[in-house]
């Protein structure tokens, strides 16, 4: 079991002194668990969440001890990337959840391998109910039946583990086959665009010699 050191936080505490100790803010909270603020080690959730994502479960040590939770937000800084706060969904063992869990993609898609078209990840994540011991690490999905170009593969088209339900639309496209229009698209007005430079460059030289044959006529007379 992956295990993560919480504190106890006091809500008058601010968010840059808890950072300048090396915390980040948190709050815990779950369907028979009270919201609680909480704060938890920066480097250490690091490590932790590289580890556990949002799909393993995560027991709490310290002042918040012997509880199961799961990750389910994390805000971070868009520049600097520092954490801003964190989530955790505090769960029972008995009682079903809902949990994020990631999509891996298995086999080959001969139409991506042949070139006829591009491979269109859509969907990486899928959202299940399930009882906590029975959390998928992940759901693989095959893509070797993707041949040509409008082939995809829906959530009707996986099947869960037992014990796993989806909360996901089933006509979401996870994975789908499409046309490269926008790639020769770009490298055609690429080709256009290079094609047309020397003639804007002879363009410019003539109009320059017609100038300068004026000027000389006009000295002339």
């Amino acid at each position: 079991m992956i295990e993560l050191n919480v504190f106890k936080r006091d809500v008058e505490d601010s968010s840059e002194y808890l950072r300048s100790q090396g915390l980040v803010p948190a709050v815990m909270y779950g369907s028979t668990f009270d919201s609680m603020p909480v704060s938890v080690n920066d480097i250490e959730f690091r490590k932790v969440y590289r580890e556990a994502g949002t799909s393993h479960l995560i027991s709490t040590t310290g002042d918040v001890a012997g509880e199961l939770c799961l990750v389910q937000d994390m805000q971070a800084h868009v520049v600097s990337g520092d954490l801003l706060h964190i989530d955790f969904k505090v769960v029972n063992k008995g009682e079903k959840t809902e949990v994020t869990i990631p999509v891996v993609l298995v086999g080959e898609s001969p139409a991506k391998k042949n070139g006829v078209g591009l491979l269109n990840f859509a969907h990486e994540e899928v959202i299940v109910e399930t009882l906590p011991s029975s959390i998928p690490e992940s759901i693989e999905v095959d893509i070797s039946g993707l041949v040509q170009i409008g082939d995809a593969i829906k959530l009707s088209d996986i099947t869960l583990p037992k014990g796993v339900d989806l909360i996901d639309d089933v006509n979401t496209t996870l994975v789908s086959i499409v046309a490269p229009r926008a790639e020769e698209s770009v490298e055609e007005e690429s080709l256009v665009d290079t094609a047309m430079e020397p003639e804007l460059v002879d363009q410019k030289g003539k109009a320059d010699e017609e100038g300068a044959e004026t000027k000389k006529e006009e000295s002339a007379e």
